[in-house]
């Protein structure tokens, strides 16, 4: 019987923590997140944004890699199949994106490459900051995104670098979802680095 995507990290998630001998309480605690949420994520039955995965990432001292790696040695090339792609936030979920995680064949890397989608219907008004730099290529539809205190119109083609630090948002425009390409990076010329990348959220 084959296992869905949430179930899969769920179970490497709850591997990790009980490898690090740690309760889900202690978890909770140190992720500010709640111990119901938390069981729900460890048993697949809920699916989770970018931001609480590097959240739990830290907490476990690990990187977020570790939870869709099957690799057990650093590939010096990978190649991720349009049927392989990794779905782990779905539209129904609770911000409403859904991202696919691209390079988690290569167990150790200094950049994080994901397929963004973003529906008007489902999207919440979310802002993110983390350390370093990251990457959004429009692929379709329009997305007004807020860097700061500056408002960009971005539409397909258009690609934006940006410093990940500065609280940044964005909202789809028009009926057309967002399709974007992605790419965060720790901005630090350390591998080890990226299990450090925390993505904060703020409703």
């Amino acid at each position: 019987m084959s296992t869905s995507p949430e179930q899969d990290l769920g179970k490497r998630i709850r591997s990790m923590r009980l490898k690090k001998a740690i309760t889900l309480q202690q978890l909770a605690s140190r992720t500010n997140l709640s111990k119901s949420l938390l069981s729900k994520i460890e048993n697949g039955k809920v699916s989770s944004p970018v931001s609480t995965l590097f959240t739990i990432a830290k907490a476990l001292n690990t990187k977020i890699t570790y939870f869709f790696n099957d690799q057990d040695e650093n590939l010096p090339i990978i190649l991720v199949r349009k049927n392989e792609r990794r779905q782990f936030h779905r539209m129904d979920a609770r911000f409403g994106y859904t991202y696919e995680a691209l390079g988690y064949k290569r167990k150790e890397k200094l950049m994080e490459p994901f397929i963004l989608y973003m529906d008007k219907k489902t999207a919440k008004n979310v802002t993110f900051s983390h350390p370093g730099e990251e990457i959004l290529f429009i692929l379709e539809g329009t997305w007004e995104f807020k860097h700061g205190d500056q408002k960009l119109m971005l539409k397909k083609g258009d690609c934006i670098y940006f410093d990940a630090s500065v609280p940044h948002s964005g909202k789809p425009i028009g009926n057309k979802p967002v399709k974007a390409f992605m790419v965060i990076c720790s901005g630090e010329n350390n591998r080890s680095s990226l299990g450090e990348l925390v993505l904060n959220y703020t409703k």
